[in-house]
């Protein structure tokens, strides 16, 4: 062997002898950290022990409960059952005029005093009041729509107004003559048809109809809406369903949604600046009959000599119905006239014009075959108009 093969053996053997002995030191070297990392490890879980055992628990539950103790009262839980009775009597109405009466009742069951106003004539006339301390005296107040009232704001914004009364120097003397000395009001549009048909108008002593009243006062009105667009489309009886071609007396007349006036001239959505605050609300929430006599109905007409298919008996029906429906609003607008023509016999003279409008409406609404076989449209005007007494029509 030679010499450089010689020095690099024992080279290599050197220092493969320094590298095994720096690996066992290495590893003595881990061991002896292992040993202690586990030994610390021992330490710390032995004193996390001893702190668990030093937690003054009742001091921990003496904190929660004073904290608890300092929350509010939970709030108690809405009562609607007051609201849905009330929705429940508005459903009972079987023609606009009971349930507007049935609304105004059940309204003056959440605020003092409420009184109904139909717009006729580009005017708020009233109809109906509950609460004041002279309600019949409302069926004498007409208001004009053009006057700085809760009216032309109401009417001209389609939104319910609320605020106290000196906010409205003219509402408040348009419904003085009904007494009483009124702090807080609101408005309520009733829509019918997409037009607003009549305002619900409500005051209290207090300075403001407080807001949950309001929603609810809102909530009625507008459920009052669609049940009389439910009324229109489809009429109630409380008796047997009439014979063909006939009407069973039993049948009460259901009133159409009411048309609208012309529309005159109206304000802003509230008042003037000079004229207070009143403040509209979110375009967004036990009953007596008015003092009108009762009904008369007159005897249903002799049917058909021969039945009817079914398809020309839903004709005839329909034909009752929408008559029905058009006498009905008729006489809803006119009551001091229909009262009177009973009296003079001649309520044909002063409601000409509305009764041949509505005898146009009959005629383009009911099929020919129908008309020519009965007049269902004078039928009512003498059950509805005349109370049953045909001549008090007088001449036609």
């Amino acid at each position: 062997m030679g010499l450089e093969d010689d020095l690099k053996a024992r080279t290599s053997a050197l220092i493969s002898q320094q590298m095994a002995n720096w690996v066992v030191e290495i590893q003595r070297a881990i061991q002896g950290h292992q040993a202690s990392l586990v030994r610390a490890l021992d330490e710390l879980g032995e004193t996390v022990a001893r702190y668990d055992e030093k937690v003054d628990e009742q001091a921990i539950s003496a904190a929660v409960a004073d904290v608890l103790a300092q929350q509010p009262p939970p709030a108690a839980a809405a009562d609607y059952s007051g609201l849905k009775a009330s929705l429940g009597a508005l459903d009972k109405g079987a023609n606009l005029s009971e349930v507007l009466t049935h609304l105004v009742g059940e309204v003056t069951k959440h605020i003092e005093r409420a009184a109904m106003f139909i717009l006729k004539n580009n005017a708020a006339v009233g109809w109906y009041a509950r609460g004041f301390d002279h309600n019949e005296v409302v069926k004498a107040i007409t208001i004009p729509l053009t006057a700085d009232t809760v009216f032309r704001v109401v009417h001209g914004s389609r939104h319910a107004t609320r605020g106290h009364v000196s906010h409205s120097p003219g509402t408040g003397q348009a419904m003085s003559r009904l007494g009483g000395e009124p702090q807080g009001i609101i408005a309520v549009p009733l829509i019918l048809r997409d037009k607003v048909a009549a305002v619900l108008y409500c005051d209290t002593a207090q300075e403001e109809v407080p807001p949950g009243t309001a929603d609810l006062v809102e909530i009625m009105v507008a459920y009052a809406g669609k049940v009389i667009d439910v009324l229109s489309a489809q009429p109630r009886a409380t008796g047997p369903a009439p014979a063909p071609g006939g009407t069973s007396p039993a049948m009460r007349p259901v009133a159409a949604a009411a048309p609208l006036p012309p529309v005159g001239e109206t304000g802003p959505r509230g008042f003037p600046a000079e004229s207070g605050a009143l403040r509209p609300q979110s375009a967004a929430t036990v009953f007596r009959p008015p003092t009108t006599p009762p009904l008369r109905p007159a005897p249903a007409p002799t049917p058909p000599s021969r039945a009817l298919s079914p398809e020309d008996q839903k004709a005839h029906d329909d034909a009752k119905r929408f008559a029905r429906l058009v006498v009905s609003e008729i006489k809803l607008y006119n009551e001091a006239k229909v009262t009177e023509g009973r009296k003079t016999r001649d309520i044909y003279e002063r409601l000409k014009e509305d009764i041949e409008r509505g005898r146009q409406m009959y005629h383009d609404r009911v099929p020919t075959a129908v008309r020519d076989a009965s007049d269902y449209f004078h039928d009512e005007l003498v059950r509805i108009l005349a109370g049953g007494d045909a001549n008090a029509l007088g001449s036609m």
